[in-house]
């Protein structure tokens, strides 16, 4: 393994000495209603640099940077990692009385604050991203390995460590090295033993084609951990890590991003405007034709249009990537394609929130003739679509647990309106849209401890392993900052004592246990960030629908953070409403979740989180909300 040693070695000093520092760029400046937010990329960094993020407003075209934004969310302050799409939220009406400028400058600036790696962990192992640096066509990433349980073995898998790009490409490792044990080859499986705390260094090697980016949009490893006890107890898991940069500067530098002039028109009076008309969304090549599929010889396809509002657009995505629209509304991006069918996915959103959306169907066949490119043909009548329902959602069925609790007898414990109102919503939404059958949805209005666990041990006995099953808590929560752990509380709870209070561990226990395909959580509570322990939660672009079914998930969608949230649910709102609205036939919980965040985090203080809940079973994959066909 000497070989490995070296290229490490190599590789670390070569990357080291590059001039390059962290940089802010790509700034997008949008208006949403009497709100502005800022999207901006933070790159170059060296993997694990935290910042602090400031924002100012300059009138004059930036002679004079007098405001500061204080009435800020999102991705601002200290403690901000580098990476892309980072969004901060600008309140802008309760920092100054209007914003009316065609000069208008925002400066962005970062000063670098401590390092602290990525994390992740599987059964008390923790996995630290010590290193992610490239040369010409090699990456190498570092993990420090800690044993935090009791002895047993680690088993590294090279094929299922793998590195994404931002463009959509995905590297497997081929050569890796757990402490002194050496891995030269794609099925290689490294492994060694671990005494309790112990640690190791893993490293592994990824040979990459020619393009690809100097930023990792996920870095994942497949794991497995045998342990003998009376018998051979084998579990196996999956960590990740998200958005690093292959850059590692000298030293951290203070930088900042003055934005060119820009029109605003914000004052009391935009909080008067009523507008309920969705804008308006016309492709002009290729012409989709209603009803009909279109045929592609060439694995990408340029699409032009043009996408309009009376008030002006916030948002406009393809596939759930940003697209730019220009002063005139025109729009030109290209997109790619895998062979067979492809579904291009349109939304636009005002300034209001008005939205539109709708599919169309492009098909990719190799071209055959050097003169026949593209053209329409009829819809297929058995597509991939069709597939994925008749070979995979269909063998399960979907079930849902509702719990939504208004009232607390003990008089130390405020009730509230709203828990109940929107677990029945969300009822009405899930059996009437989507492919829940009300016999396999169960709603608990102000339940006791009693009649969750009850209702959970019944659905662990009739759900199985083909299965989906979506857990829905509206209600009181509480996070005892002192010993780290969460709790929901059932309407029997009594704030004197924690004996009827259900822990986040035993919830977790429950998700673990319950042999599904796919659970969702979704959790409306004060603190209910608590349910992710130490992980932290993301919120990207999906995979494919069908590699996302394949693969089990436990994962969870919450209202906040570890903080608290007001009674009447901004986040219930929209995601109802998204539900509601949504025109997909199959839409991941993640691009669920990624679609109307935003709109959270523009409308309350809270800031939505949505991942993998650790050590329940997840490997990779999402729950799938299917529409019901009409």
């Amino acid at each position: 393994m000497k070989k490995l040693s070296f290229i490490f070695i190599l590789i670390h000093v070569f990357v080291s000495n590059l001039l390059n520092a962290q940089q802010i760029e790509n700034l997008r400046v949008k208006q949403l209603n009497d709100k502005i937010n800022l999207v901006y990329d933070l790159v170059n960094e060296k993997t694990g640099q935290q910042f602090d993020i400031k924002l100012y407003c300059s009138t004059d075209a930036g002679a004079n940077f007098s405001i500061t934004a204080n009435t800020v969310t999102g991705d601002i302050g200290s403690g901000i990692y580098g990476g892309k799409d980072k969004i901060i939220v600008w309140d802008v009406l309760k920092d100054v009385k209007n914003l009316k400028s065609d000069q208008t400058v925002f400066k962005l600036v970062a000063t670098p604050g401590i390092v602290k790696n990525q994390s992740d962990y599987i059964e008390d192992f923790n996995f630290e991203l010590i290193d992610c640096y490239k040369k010409e066509r090699t990456v190498v990433c570092a993990l420090k390995i800690t044993n935090n349980g009791k002895k047993r073995d680690l088993k590294t898998i090279n094929r299922l460590a793998r590195i994404h790009d931002f463009k959509g490409t995905r590297i497997e490792s081929n050569v890796s090295k757990l402490g002194q044990v050496s891995g030269n080859e794609r099925y290689a499986t490294p492994t060694l033993t671990f005494n309790p705390g112990q640690t190791a260094i893993a490293l592994f090697q990824f040979n990459t084609p020619d393009g690809f980016s100097n930023r990792i949009k996920l870095l994942e490893f497949g794991l497995e951990i045998l342990e003998i006890t009376y018998g051979l107890d084998y579990k196996s898991g999956y960590i990740e890590f998200r958005d690093i940069s292959l850059s590692n500067p000298d030293k951290p530098s203070k930088t900042e991003y003055i934005s060119q002039s820009l029109k605003m028109n914000i004052g009391t009076e935009t909080l008067k405007i009523e507008d309920t008309k969705a804008p308006s969304i016309t492709f002009t090549s290729p012409i989709f034709e209603k009803n009909k599929s279109f045929l592609v010889k060439t694995e990408d396809i340029i699409l032009k249009g043009k996408v309009t509002d009376e008030n002006g657009i916030f948002n406009f995505t393809i596939n759930g990537m940003d697209i730019p629209v220009n002063p005139d509304g025109t729009f030109e991006t290209d997109i790619f394609l895998v062979e067979g069918e492809n579904n291009v996915f349109v939304r636009a959103t005002d300034i209001f929130q008005n939205n539109i959306e709708f599919t169309r169907l492009v098909v990719f066949k190799p071209e055959q003739k050097k003169d026949q490119r593209q053209t329409s043909i009829d819809k297929p009548k058995e597509s991939d679509i069709t597939i994925f329902t008749n070979e995979s959602s269909k063998q399960g069925r979907f079930y849902a647990l509702l719990i939504g609790v208004n009232e607390y007898p003990d008089p130390e414990i405020v009730d509230l309106d709203k828990p109940v109102q929107d677990a029945e919503k969300l009822y009405q939404n899930l059996t009437t849209n989507y492919t829940f059958d009300p016999e396999n949805v169960t709603l608990l209005k102000n339940p006791t401890h009693e009649d969750i666990i009850s209702e959970l041990d019944r659905l662990d006995k009739l759900i199985t392993e083909k299965d989906n099953l979506l857990i829905f808590y509206a209600g009181h929560g509480y996070w005892d900052t002192e010993d780290e752990v969460g709790y929901w509380l059932p309407s029997d709870s009594k704030q004197a004592n924690t004996a009827n209070w259900l822990r986040n561990s035993t919830i977790r226990d429950y998700l673990r246990t319950v042999k599904t395909k796919h659970t969702l959580l979704i959790a409306d509570a004060c603190f209910s960030g608590g349910i992710f322990k130490s992980r932290n939660a993301f919120a990207d672009a999906p995979k494919s629908i069908q590699k996302l079914y394949e693969l089990p998930s436990r994962k969870a969608m919450t209202s906040g953070t570890l903080e608290e949230v007001p009674d009447k649910s901004v986040f219930m709102l929209y995601l109802n409403k998204r539900l509601e609205e949504n025109t997909q036939q199959f839409i991941s919980a993640e691009e669920l979740f990624s679609s109307f965040k935003t709109a959270v985090l523009n409308n309350s203080p809270n800031i939505p989180q949505y991942g993998e809940i650790k050590d329940t079973g997840d490997e990779g994959g999402d729950f799938i909300f299917v529409k019901k066909v009409k």
